[in-house]
């Protein structure tokens, strides 16, 4: 397996726990946003580990929760737009050659905000919605070349990411009650893993194109 993440020593760390269980791993620092640095980052995956089978895409920010939408900086919006929506698109545009051949899959971690719920974040929601629209699309057009394509789409999950959002709307006046019935029933990260998991092995060979929430 390999990491890549713009957080070079979490990258790192990831891989090595990876290798402390027996696993064959690898990191590689990559910004998403970055198109020569995403093209290059999966090459050299594809090239240390003989071939790339799947790629499960979850990098993400979340910015702007409890922003108004007319007190939202462009500057804001289009940072947001650029990591969960450009940087899904140049993954899927750069890992495409490397998953033909009958069974690759390609895996994009959206949100429920992005399907059903709705964001407290106009720029996450808006980029989440976009998100499970270009994996539809992909899916359709993917297919045919023997790649499946699925979207994870789970509720508010306990990573520090969602911390640092829930301290932002308290930040920015969102209810004190509301925040903690949302930090109570916060989900767990290993259980999106496990979903991950189940959606790149063979035993889900006949699943394409299907979107799960949670």
């Amino acid at each position: 397996m390999a990491v890549l993440d713009a957080d070079a020593d979490g990258a790192a760390g990831a891989a090595a726990q990876a290798r402390a269980v027996g696993a064959t791993a690898c990191a590689r620092p990559v910004d998403v946003t970055d198109e020569a640095q995403v093209a290059a980052a999966l090459d050299a995956v594809a090239a240390e580990l003989g071939g790339i089978d799947a790629v499960l895409h979850v990098a993400g920010v979340m910015r702007g929760q409890g922003t108004a939408v007319a007190d939202v900086p462009l500057e804001l919006w289009q940072r947001v737009i650029a990591v969960n929506l450009t940087g899904p698109f140049l993954v899927a545009k750069h890992a495409t050659r490397h998953l033909t051949g009958g069974d690759g899959v390609l895996v994009l971690v959206g949100s429920k905000a992005g399907v059903q719920t709705g964001s407290g974040s106009v720029p996450y929601g808006a980029s989440k919605g976009g998100l499970h629209g270009l994996a539809l699309t992909l899916a359709r057009q993917l297919g045919p070349q023997g790649i499946r394509v699925h979207t994870l789409c789970p509720g508010d999950i306990d990573t520090p990411l969602m911390r640092r959002s829930l301290d932002e709307a308290r930040a920015n006046g969102t209810d004190g009650v509301q925040v903690a019935r949302i930090e109570a029933a916060l989900g767990r990260p290993e259980d999106v893993a496990s979903v991950l998991v189940l959606l790149a092995a063979p035993v889900s060979a006949g699943l394409v194109g299907t979107v799960y929430t949670g």
